[in-house]
């Protein structure tokens, strides 16, 4: 009876870029220095409110989808 063929070797793996330490981390990234911190705080703004709106976005449509499915009564909802 014949046996199974035999497994393909696996790739190497891509070594990451950048340094890394003995134990395979990366470093940490520097702190923001005061004058960036400011626009960080304001990109950091700008996206969570991105978020929150697509979010307000996707609950108005669930609850359109749920009138239409449920005219009359609320009970649906709950």
């Amino acid at each position: 009876m014949p046996g199974k063929a035999p497994r393909k070797p696996a790739p190497p793996n891509a070594a990451p870029a950048g340094p890394t330490d003995r134990r395979g981390h990366r470093p940490r990234l520097p702190l923001p220095t005061p004058g960036t911190k400011s626009e960080a705080v304001t990109e950091c703004a700008l996206q969570l409110r991105k978020i929150g709106d697509k979010l307000n976005v996707r609950q108005r449509i669930l609850n359109l989808i749920a009138k239409l499915l449920c005219p009359g009564t609320q009970d649906c909802l709950e």
